[in-house]
């Protein structure tokens, strides 16, 4: 295939995605920021086949703010954008994630059922919690509810464009939403821990680490067992 030939491709498909609003897909590989219509705009770039694509951070999440927090942690993660402007002469862009993602949800709630197990996708990582995309919707999972045990750097585990299975839980088609979890798709190795201890047994164990929650200190401990958490009320 020619350059010619790819470019006109492109051009194609980023006219259809602006009228028609076919979902195209890219990587974030910048943020810059933008004037648009006199205002300082925050962006996070893609690279559509040699289109610049300016999806301001605004575009990218519902409340989503006009800064670089968000994008920073979203870097590399591969999203799902609908074109809301083009300039061929530029050869720039600009695009909504959020328009994107709210079509793949109005088609998704018609044919999911509770207890689906589906694929979702990490496009943000911190260290104490990451965002997943699932069925055309975010949600911010915390370190809590990834794993059993206590988990210090979120970050360590989970990488970018990760596949994480979960389970649906519940779906509001009223307001567009459901509750799924990853967690209840995982072995829990607190189940048999009656297996393991007896009642005021005394075991040599390694504290690994804590969470603090206000009046409650858990602690985690790995004995030859396997790792296991304790409750002190201060």
């Amino acid at each position: 295939m020619t350059d010619e030939l790819q470019e006109k491709i492109t051009w194609q498909n980023i006219n259809s995605s602006k009228t028609k609003g076919k979902i195209l897909t890219g990587n974030i590989i910048a943020i810059e920021t933008e004037k648009m219509k006199d205002t300082n705009i925050t962006c996070a770039i893609v690279d559509f086949k040699g289109i610049k694509v300016l999806i301001p951070a605004t575009e990218i999440i519902k409340d989503g703010k006009n800064d670089k927090k968000l994008l920073r942690n979203m870097m590399g993660a591969e999203i799902k954008f609908i074109i809301i402007e083009a300039d061929k002469i530029s050869n720039k862009a600009v695009g909504s994630r959020i328009k994107a993602m709210e079509r793949i949800r109005d088609i998704n709630l018609k044919k999911i059922e509770v207890g689906d197990k589906v694929y979702s996708k990490v496009v943000g990582v911190w260290k104490k919690y990451i965002r997943i995309e699932c069925l055309g919707m975010d949600f911010i999972i915390k370190a809590q509810d990834l794993q059993y045990g206590y988990v210090e750097d979120v970050s360590k585990l989970y990488k970018i464009n990760e596949q994480i299975k979960v389970v649906v839980k519940e779906i509001d088609e009223e307001k567009k939403n459901i509750k799924i979890s990853i967690k209840e798709l995982l072995e829990d190795p607190f189940k048999n821990i009656r297996k393991d201890f007896t009642e005021k047994g005394e075991y040599l164990a390694t504290i690994t680490g804590y969470t603090d929650n206000r009046h409650l200190c858990k602690h985690y401990a790995r004995s030859g067992f396997g790792l296991y958490s304790s409750n002190l009320v201060r």
